[in-house]
């Protein structure tokens, strides 16, 4: 049986990483930035924040916490005293987002540490799935529910993140046309139109990520 929390940002950090040496297909900053924007939507999935315009609020009366990480992110928000821009809580949550989700991640024993080699030369320790399997079902299943026309919420949110991240992951080679053709991303994400907050978390994902890949060109 296969171990998995069915959370975002665990699904997304498991899509990223090779399922058997744990190498991150993507670099840190836009690994943190998608992390971020994943587990900003778990809490836009369950209503616990809005979107409104540009700007993230926190929701009271929610329903319990997916997660203490969760929980923990959105009093983050709720002790904000003045409205945020949501690329301020991007970039803000992306910056710890890596360690966050991964201790979570291992507190359900689905990673263990790998200690680096090369740790006098500044290489720090990789952490790599326990389980090959899991790790690379998040992407399968993606591919599976986009390519059949019948991917829900979960599923959508992913495949949006993979587009807003520029994520190539080889199962998704069947439906990287979907990802390439805006067009065809956009019918393909329609249905989330029911959920704005969602389609707004992704686009401004999308927009931080083209931000900070130009500045690392500049820089």
């Amino acid at each position: 049986m296969l171990t998995r929390t069915g959370l975002l940002a665990d699904d997304f950090f498991l899509m990223v990483h090779d399922d058997l040496s744990g190498h991150p297909r993507l670099p840190d900053r836009i690994l943190g930035l998608g992390l971020a924007s994943a587990l900003l939507c778990e809490l836009a999935v369950v209503g616990a924040i809005a979107v409104e315009g540009d700007e993230v609020t926190a929701v009271t009366g929610w329903k319990p916490p997916t997660s203490s990480l969760a929980d923990e992110i959105h009093r983050e928000i709720a002790d904000e005293h003045q409205r945020l821009l949501v690329r301020d809580w991007l970039n803000y949550l992306a910056a710890k987002a890596i360690e966050r989700v991964i201790a979570r991640m291992a507190a359900e024993q689905l990673l263990h540490r790998r200690p680096s080699r090369l740790k006098f030369l500044g290489v720090a320790d990789r952490w790599r799935p326990v389980d090959s399997t899991t790790a690379d079902w998040p992407a399968i299943d993606v591919k599976i529910k986009v390519y059949n026309a019948n991917a829900d919420t979960h599923h959508l949110v992913l495949f949006g993140l993979t587009r807003a991240t520029g994520l190539r992951h080889p199962s998704l080679w069947e439906v990287q046309n979907r990802l390439d053709d805006p067009a065809a991303l956009e019918e393909t994400l329609e249905p989330l139109d029911y959920s704005p907050p969602l389609r707004q978390l992704l686009a401004h994902t999308e927009a931080a990520v083209g931000s900070a890949v130009t500045s690392q060109r500049i820089g």
